[in-house]
């Protein structure tokens, strides 16, 4: 079979397995993200681009009056271009969940292709068609491409841009393109800063000095743009960029043993068994530049709580770890007997990969319950009500669902937030949630026993106290059904009219 025809199939492969569920709401493992991101992008087909200045707001109400100064309520700590190219996609096809999963179908096809061109020049011919398939079918990158935006766009031009980079030398066309997709990667995620400062540590070990100078200053010059845009639209917000950075970074997780285990539990995983164990054998024979890839993992050094927290934050080793499995194929099939372990652990990794990606398509997580909340909120309340909600993790919830003015206790118990880009005050206790009760039109409460039969992620059970569904011989229950005007249950929420 030629080798196109391989690459074709393989292509083929990895976009129809995407296509599955592709219109089911988002309910998979982490599409918390993907909600965040299209509630953002709503946000700029709602306002239009001259009142959003291409800047991420996280207001969900239709009516952005009912906050107040909805523009504090703007996101600053990521570059702005992930989320106005998914609201070019809303502004052309709607605003539906297979519409997000499509352009990030589109856009993890392309740092497929550009991933397969960089491979074409890093590897002999014959691990060409490995890579393709290890990377494509890696459950690291099949599924996260289609959960994690802001890291897909970064992803994709990243890797265009190493397409390019090695292939500086070749025309002129590569040097602009090096330059453009850089700075297009910058844009779209901090990775993108760490793909820069690869490529422009590549040039200065190939004693290019001047170019290696230039090469970084992409990075400079995109941050610098960031922070010029953010202070156009409120100086304040700069401050927040740097105070967010700075905290995630320090925040270094207590436990090494647990970091540890957590990371490895991770890698295992998603990047299968059998390939990892491929990636260890290769490490020793590794040329520089497949090492340097290795820096668009630095999330995973730079933010250690945060990487033992999320999972897909490795996403960016993707190129590393599968081109360093490549050459362990190459190590190990110097001999007979290596051969078939290379064999064994392709095969392994296979398998691992069709459980794993079978398991997160169809398998419902726990953003099912913000899902049937929000679901609640829209169909029981009125776009002008502001509904405060007694469910925690105001993060975890993004009333993409909602559509409306809502507010939560934080994951920590302490701070009530309308969305952690406004800010909140400072709350022990559910029970503390009375006082607010003035500024309110509608408290939504999950009851418990409704929650064991109409939420499916539950499996019948009542939900663990942590999601703080209240039952009616809650002290905030009895308060909400002696001062309601009405009261109406959908599905597992009870919705308490105040006014």
């Amino acid at each position: 079979m030629k080798p196109r025809t391989i690459l074709v199939g393989i292509g083929v492969l990895f976009v129809a397995v995407q296509f599955v569920g592709i219109h089911r709401p988002f309910l998979r493992h982490r599409e918390g993200i993907a909600t965040q991101y299209a509630l953002m992008a709503e946000n700029h087909v709602r306002l239009g681009y001259g009142r959003t200045k291409f800047a991420s707001y996280e207001t969900a109400a239709v009516d952005p009056a009912l906050y107040g100064d909805w523009r504090k309520y703007c996101y600053p700590n990521r570059p702005f271009l992930s989320v106005v190219a998914t609201s070019i996609w809303f502004q052309v096809f709607g605003d539906r969940e297979w519409v997000l999963r499509l352009s990030l179908i589109v856009v993890g096809l392309g740092a497929w292709i550009a991933f397969v061109a960089l491979a074409r020049k890093l590897l002999d011919p014959k691990g060409v068609p490995w890579a393709a398939a290890l990377f494509a079918l890696n459950p690291m990158f099949w599924y996260f491409s289609i959960v994690v935006a802001h890291l897909t766009y970064a992803l994709a031009f990243s890797l265009a841009a190493w397409a390019c980079w090695v292939r500086w030398d070749e025309s002129k066309r590569y040097r602009v393109l090096t330059f453009v997709f850089l700075a297009l990667a910058c844009e779209s995620d901090w990775p993108g800063y760490y793909a820069t400062l690869a490529i422009a540590q590549d040039a200065f070990f190939q004693k290019r000095r001047e170019l290696a100078f230039g090469l970084f200053s992409i990075g400079l010059a995109c941050f610098g743009l960031h922070v010029a845009h953010l202070s156009l639209i409120d100086p304040k917000l700069v401050s927040k960029l740097l105070h967010a950075g700075s905290e995630r970074s320090l925040e270094v997780f207590p436990s090494p043993f647990a970091f540890l285990f957590g990371e490895a539990r991770e890698i295992g995983l998603y990047f299968t068994a059998g390939l990892l164990v491929l990636a260890v054998a290769g490490l020793r024979s590794l040329p520089r530049r497949i090492w340097l890839l290795a820096l668009m993992g630095l999330d995973e050094i730079l933010f250690l709580r945060w990487a033992a927290e999320h999972d897909f934050l490795t996403y960016g080793l993707t190129p590393f770890m599968v081109l360093a499995a490549v050459h362990g194929i190459e190590v190990l099939s110097r001999s007979p007997r290596g051969a078939l372990a290379a064999k064994a652990l392709v095969a392994l990794a296979g398998l691992q990969a069709v459980w794993i990606m079978s398991d997160r398509l169809t398998r419902t997580g726990a953003f099912e319950v913000y899902y049937r909340a929000g679901r609640a909120i829209e169909e029981g309340t009125r776009p002008d009500d502001r509904i405060l909600l007694t469910l925690p993790d105001v993060r975890q919830f993004t009333p993409y669902y909602a559509r409306r003015y809502t507010a939560a206790i934080e994951q920590d118990g302490r701070t009530l937030m309308v969305h952690p880009s406004g800010g909140g005050v400072t709350v022990e206790h559910v029970e503390d949630l009375e006082p607010f009760f003035k500024d309110y039109s509608v408290v939504a409460v999950g009851d418990p026993s409704l929650a064991a039969s109409e939420i499916g992620f539950f499996k019948g059970q009542r939900p663990p106290e942590a999601f703080r569904f209240l039952g009616p011989e809650h002290p905030l229950r009895k308060k909400l059904e002696a001062i309601a005007v009405s009261k109406e249950t959908r599905g597992a929420f009870v919705l308490y009219r105040l006014r």
